[in-house]
C-alpha cells in the first residue's frame, strides 16, 4: 500500500472515523434546531451563514473525536500492546509520536473552529476537552465516574453551538445512548475493575443527576420539555429510532463470534445510529427537508466507513474495528 494511503487509513483508524460521523450528526442537529428557531436570534450561531456554520461545527466534532481517540490510544499504548495488539499504535500503523502530533493538531483545529462560532462555543469547547482529558486520566479507571463522563462529553459537545438550547431532549437521548453503549462495551470487553453493585448505583445516580440538570432549564423557562408547537405524538419518531437500534443490535450481536467483536459492533453502529436519531428528531420538529439530508448523510457516511474497512482489510492486517 502506498505510504500516503497507509497514513490516511491509519489516521482514520486512530480517530475512530465512524464515531466522528455520529458526533457530526449530533452537533449538526443542535445547529439546525438553533437556526430554524427565531427564539435563538441572540446567539452568535444564528446569524452565521449556513455553510460556514455547518463546516465549522463539523470541524469541531471531528477535532474533538480525533483528540479523544488519539489521547486514549497514546495513554493506553503499553496496555494495548498486550491486550489489543491490532489497534493502530501497537500494530505499527502509526507511531506514538505521530499520534501525539495528531492529538495536538485535532484539539487546535477544534478550538479554532469554535472561535468562529462565537465566545460561548469556545468555552464549551474547552469544557468538552477538559472532560475528555479527565476521562482518559482519571474517569476510565473508576467505572461509576467514567461511564457517566462519557455521556457528559457527548452532551457538552452538542451544546458547543448553543449553550442556551431549551429543547434538551435530543441532548439527553444522546447522553443516555452513549452511556448505555459505553456500559455494554465495558462489560463485553471484561474491563477492570468490574462494575460492582456500588458502581451500578453510581452510574444510575450520575445519569439521574445530569438528566435533572438537562431538564431543569427547559422546565424552568417554558414549563415543558417540548418546544412550542410540538405535539407529544411527534415523539414517536425518536422512539421508533430507539426501537430500531435495539432490534438491529440484537441481530448484529447474535452474529458476533466473540464478546470483543460484539463490543466493536456496539461502538460502530452506536455511533452511526446517532445520524438516525438526528433525522428522527428533525422529523419530530417537522423539519422534513433537513431530516432527509441527515438520512442521506448517514447513508453516505456508512458507505465511506465500508470503503475504509475494505481498504484496511486488503492490507492483511488484523481488523478489530470493522462493521
Amino acid at each position: 500500500m502506498p505510504v500516503p494511503a497507509r497514513h490516511m487509513i491509519a489516521a482514520l483508524k486512530l480517530t475512530r472515523f465512524s464515531v466522528a460521523i455520529g458526533a457530526i450528526a449530533d452537533i449538526w442537529l443542535v445547529l439546525l434546531i438553533t437556526k430554524n428557531d427565531s427564539g435563538y436570534v441572540a446567539t452568535s450561531v444564528y446569524s452565521l451563514p449556513w455553510w460556514p456554520a455547518f463546516i465549522a461545527a463539523a470541524v469541531v466534532a471531528i477535532g474533538m473525536c480525533g483528540f479523544a481517540a488519539s489521547l486514549n490510544d497514546t495513554v493506553d499504548a503499553r496496555h494495548d500492546a498486550t491486550f489489543h495488539p491490532s489497534r493502530p499504535i501497537p500494530s505499527g500503523w502509526i507511531s506514538i509520536a505521530q499520534a501525539v502530533v495528531l492529538m495536538v493538531c485535532s484539539l487546535l483545529l477544534a478550538m479554532l473552529a469554535t472561535s468562529f462560532l462565537g465566545t460561548w462555543p469556545v468555552q464549551m469547547g474547552l469544557l468538552t476537552a477538559a472532560a475528555i482529558l479527565f476521562y482518559n486520566i482519571v474517569g476510565k479507571h473508576v467505572p461509576a465516574v467514567g461511564l457517566v463522563t462519557v455521556g457528559l462529553i457527548y452532551a457538552s459537545h452538542m451544546l458547543v453551538v448553543n449553550i442556551e438550547l431549551t429543547f434538551t431532549l435530543p441532548v439527553w437521548m444522546v447522553m443516555t445512548h452513549a452511556m448505555i453503549c459505553a456500559t455494554a462495551m465495558y462489560i463485553l470487553e471484561d474491563k477492570r475493575p468490574r462494575l460492582s453493585f456500588r458502581g451500578w448505583m453510581g452510574v444510575l445516580f450520575g445519569w439521574m443527576f445530569w438528566s435533572a440538570i438537562l431538564f431543569s432549564g427547559p422546565l424552568w423557562r417554558n414549563g415543558s420539555l417540548l418546544p412550542d408547537g410540538m405535539e407529544v405524538v411527534s415523539l414517536l419518531w425518536p422512539l421508533a429510532a430507539v426501537a430500531g437500534f435495539a432490534v438491529m443490535m440484537r441481530w448484529k450481536m447474535s452474529q458476533a463470534r466473540t464478546a470483543n467483536i460484539a463490543a466493536e459492533k456496539i461502538r460502530r453502529y452506536g455511533a452511526l445510529w446517532q445520524c438516525v436519531y438526528a433525522a428522527a428528531w428533525l422529523m419530530a420538529l417537522q423539519l422534513f427537508t433537513p431530516a432527509m439530508w441527515m438520512l442521506g448523510f448517514a447513508i453516505a457516511s456508512a458507505a465511506i466507513v465500508m470503503v475504509v474497512k475494505e481498504a484496511t482489510g486488503a492490507s492483511g492486517k488484523p481488523i478489530s474495528w470493522r462493521i
